[in-house]
C-alpha cells in the first residue's frame, strides 16, 4: 500500500483507490497525490471480491471516500467469463458499497455507457430512460448500479464513456479510439468504423480533472463523459481530418454491424453538471480531440 499524504493536513482527505494500477487509476494517484491522501492497495492487499477483506481494509483505515476503479472492462472477455464478470463487477461493488455504508464513507464508482447498449432511442440519452443491456457486462455494471444503490443510498455511479490518452512512462495505455486510428495511419492498414453506431468519447485527463467534484455529488447515477451525436464512422473521419490526413484512405465505413438497431451510447450530461453546480464540465468529443492534439503535439 502507498500513501501520499498533503502539506497541509488540514485540507486533507483519506481516499482509497481502487485500480491504482489501472489506466485511469495510475493517472488519478498521479494527478492527486498532492492534493489528497491516497491510500492505493494492490489486488494481495485488497480482494474487492471478498466482503471480509473489504470489511477488514475498511474498518482498518478509515477512508473519507473510496473511488472504485477497480474492474473487468473487456467486454469480449465478460461476455466469454460470465461468472468472472459477475464476481468483480457485482460483487466487488457492493461489497464496497456495504463497508461504505457501515463505516460512513463517501461510494463513487465508474459504471458505463454500455448500460446503454439496447436502447432503441436516439439522440443524447439521459439517465432516466429505461434500460435492455443487451450483453453480460452492460447487465452487470446495470446490476451493479442497483446493489450499490441499495446497500448504500449515498453511493454515486459514474456512466463512464470510453476513453483515450497518449503514451505516459509507467501507465498502462489499452487500445483506445486515439491509438487505433494512429496506428492504422502509421502502418497504412485502414480501419473499420460503424456508421450505426453513436457514442462519446473522452480524454481521460478531463475525466480525471473532473472526478473530484463527484466526491460530494448527491447520491445517484449519473452519465459522466464526453457527449456526441456523430456516428463512429463520421467521428473517425473528423478526428483524420484533425490529424491532417484523408480519412478516405484510413477509415473504412462498417455498414453492417449492428443490424438490429442502431447502437446509441451517446450520452447527455445535464443531470451531473447540474447537480455539481456547472462544476462537472466535458468537451464534447469532437472538441475534446482538438484539445488533446493541441496539447500532446506543440
Amino acid at each position: 500500500m502507498t500513501i501520499f499524504a498533503l502539506n497541509n493536513s488540514n485540507m486533507a482527505k483519506r481516499i482509497l483507490v481502487t485500480g491504482a494500477s489501472g489506466f485511469v487509476g495510475s493517472r488519478f494517484v498521479s494527478a492527486m497525490r498532492d492534493k489528497y491522501e491516497l491510500l492505493t492497495p494492490s489486488h494481495h492487499a485488497l480482494d474487492i471480491t471478498s466482503a471480509e477483506d473489504v470489511e477488514q481494509y475498511i474498518a482498518h483505515n478509515h477512508p473519507d471516500t473510496i473511488l472504485h476503479l477497480a474492474a473487468l472492462s473487456n467486454t469480449w472477455y465478460c461476455e466469454n467469463n460470465p461468472e468472472e464478470s459477475y464476481k468483480v463487477n457485482v460483487t466487488g461493488v457492493e461489497n464496497l458499497a456495504r463497508a461504505a455504508a457501515k463505516h460512513n464513507a463517501k461510494f463513487v464508482f465508474f459504471s458505463s455507457d454500455q448500460v446503454y447498449n439496447g436502447n432503441h432511442e436516439q439522440g443524447l440519452l439521459n439517465e432516466s430512460v429505461e434500460l435492455h443491456p443487451e450483453n453480460h457486462y452492460g447487465r452487470h455494471k446495470l446490476l451493479a448500479e442497483q446493489r450499490a444503490t441499495a446497500a448504500c443510498n449515498d453511493s454515486v455511479a459514474l456512466r463512464a464513456t470510453w476513453m483515450y490518452d497518449h503514451r505516459r512512462e509507467g501507465m498502462p495505455l489499452h487500445g483506445n479510439f486515439v491509438v487505433n486510428i494512429k496506428n492504422a495511419i502509421e502502418s497504412g492498414t485502414p480501419i473499420k468504423f460503424a456508421t450505426r453506431e453513436y457514442r462519446g468519447i473522452t480524454w481521460v485527463e478531463e475525466v480525471i480533472s473532473n472526478l473530484p467534484h463527484t466526491f460530494s455529488l448527491p447520491g445517484g447515477v449519473y452519465n459522466f463523459g464526453a457527449e456526441n451525436c456523430l456516428n463512429s464512422y463520421e467521428t473517425a473521419c473528423a478526428y483524420c481530418t484533425l490529424l491532417g490526413k484523408n480519412p478516405e484512405e484510413i477509415i473504412i465505413a462498417d455498414k453492417d454491424r449492428f443490424p438490429e438497431h442502431k447502437r446509441n451510447i451517446s450520452i447527455s450530461m445535464q443531470k451531473a453538471t447540474k447537480a455539481s453546480k456547472g462544476a462537472i464540465k466535458f468537451s464534447d468529443t469532437l472538441r475534446g480531440l482538438e484539445i488533446f492534439e493541441k496539447r500532446n503535439n506543440v
